[in-house]
């Protein structure tokens, strides 16, 4: 018997205080590259799903709409501010396109995030 999910993938991602926490993401189609021009792109953290606020708002950058090549970064800072002085912290997180012309989310991954402090840091004068 065949399935269908519209779930999106689960990812888990550790963050680390004080970093880019960076990673390029590339959506394709069943073939070709996703064609992602004019897209709104939204990745959040939480503690749990149904918290009404995002403990951490990733920056999202469409790099190249054409070949669906997009930017996702947790801020170190933010990270750092967020653990405030603790050495993990978890929850979950997911991923969202909502294409031009389209109201409703493609959520296109979703798992739990894992923040960490940095051990080594830069002294500020």
């Amino acid at each position: 018997m065949a399935s269908v999910s519209s779930c999106p993938a689960d990812l888990s991602w550790c963050v680390y205080a004080g970093d880019r926490n960076s990673e390029l993401f590339e959506f394709l189609t069943v073939t070709d590259p996703w064609d992602i021009t004019g897209a709104v792109v939204t990745a959040q953290a939480r503690v749990t799903a149904v918290d009404p606020l995002p403990a951490l708002t990733a920056v999202c950058t469409v790099v190249d709409p054409v070949n669906g090549l997009v930017t996702v970064a947790w801020d170190g800072e933010e990270v750092r501010t967020l653990l405030a002085g603790a050495d993990r912290w978890t929850g979950v997180w997911d991923l969202q396109i909502v294409e031009q012309g389209q109201t409703l989310p493609r959520t296109m991954a979703r798992g739990a995030i894992t923040a960490v402090m940095d051990v080594t840091r830069t002294a500020t004068p």
